[in-house]
């Protein structure tokens, strides 16, 4: 699947990328995981809420478009096929 990072996940303190591929990613929760793996407790400390069982607060997740909170937080099942875009909370007018 694509991962998409924006604004300053982008930044070499957490992605240090626009995108990146990932597979064999059954959910949420596992993207995650694979997410602090490959770039870091930083990242992972957003990704997850503190008793990680939510997505962070300061982190907007979609799927295919669809935010994660409105289909199963971290249970949303993944496919290879699906584009998971990766935004932080930025406030500002």
């Amino acid at each position: 699947m694509k991962v998409s990072f924006f604004a300053y996940y982008r930044d070499e303190e957490y992605a240090g990328r626009r995108t990146d591929e990932f597979s064999a990613v059954k959910d949420l929760r596992c993207l995650g995981e694979a997410l602090g793996g490959r770039y870091g407790e930083k990242f992972r400390h957003e990704f997850f809420s503190p008793d990680n069982k939510s997505l962070g607060a300061q982190v907007i997740v979609l799927v295919n478009g669809r935010r994660a909170e409105f289909l199963q937080g971290l249970d949303t099942p993944l496919s290879e096929t699906d584009q998971v875009s990766i935004f932080p909370i930025v406030a500002g007018g």
